[in-house]
């Protein structure tokens, strides 16, 4: 039987067009690099920054305190909308009454029609008074709530930018970042002359193609990743297309920015 050719690129092994179906799959080696998302912390409302819960390194679970805004004039914005609901229900109630006992009156005759609409449409525009006055206080509260920046992602403080006592503006002042560390991604440069190849042996999906990753210290590559980015661009300066894999990270050994070893495998048909 006629022997298997193969063809060496960049040090890779790669099955002509010719191999057989029983020939080991595909495989290419990489150096890549891990990432993590970023997010930059802001407050959503304007005021001195009372306290900051974490320290920068620190690790934070979606949902925990990070930095407290002096609340007191948002709670009082919050009991001035509560009291503007107790002024509203008040008016309304007048207003039904009213309504209902102009209602009497037309009914023995004792006034016009004109009367009773003007008292109906007095009691819709304090009904609808009362939802307005409902609506500020939900607003007030949900602004009061703010005062408690809380983290949006899991992962660890990279950086405290203002400290506590600094006044902050809604939107605009940065207080600091949190950077996911689980996953991780890890990017890596595959070279045109490969991504052809794959593209001409219909491998250029994510589900065709396998990825392991190894770190310094580690022997081969122990970490199974699952590679969901196939960037549709070669880089002229590198000439590389960009893929990126998510890797697991839940004891949070891994940091973003590590040097890693990718291993890409053509998965079996």
């Amino acid at each position: 039987m006629r022997a298997a050719i193969f063809i060496l690129v960049a040090g890779l092994t790669v099955p002509s067009a010719g191999s057989r179906a029983d020939d080991p799959p595909a495989v290419w080696e990489f150096t890549g690099r891990t990432e993590g998302v970023a997010v930059e912390v802001r407050s959503r409302v304007t005021g001195l920054l009372t306290r900051v819960a974490v320290q920068e390194g620190g690790a934070v679970m979606k949902g925990d305190l990070l930095a407290e805004i002096d609340p007191r004039e948002h709670q009082l914005n919050l009991d001035e909308a509560r009291a503007g609901i107790k002024m509203a229900e008040a008016r309304s109630r007048a207003a039904r009454i009213k309504a209902a006992n102009t209602r009497e009156l037309l009914e023995k005759r004792a006034i016009g029609q004109s009367e009773l609409d003007l008292a109906m449409a007095a009691r819709e525009e304090s009904e609808a008074t009362l939802i307005i006055a409902e609506v500020e206080a939900r607003r007030a509260e949900l602004t009061l709530s703010w005062t408690r920046i809380i983290a949006p992602i899991n992962g660890r403080v990279s950086l405290i930018e203002t400290n506590e006592g600094g006044l902050v503006a809604a939107d605009q002042t940065p207080i600091l970042t949190v950077v996911a560390t689980e996953p991780l991604y890890v990017t890596f440069g595959v070279p045109e002359t490969i991504l052809l190849q794959l593209r001409r042996d219909g491998l250029c999906e994510p589900g065709k193609l396998r990825v392991a990753v190894g770190f310094a210290t580690e022997e081969g590559f122990p970490h199974p990743a699952k590679l969901n980015l196939i960037g549709p661009e070669i880089d002229p300066s590198t000439g590389s297309a960009r893929f990126r894999a998510t890797v697991p990270n839940p004891e949070g050994f891994l940091s973003p920015g590590m040097s890693a070893r990718v291993r890409l495998t053509a998965s079996p048909a």
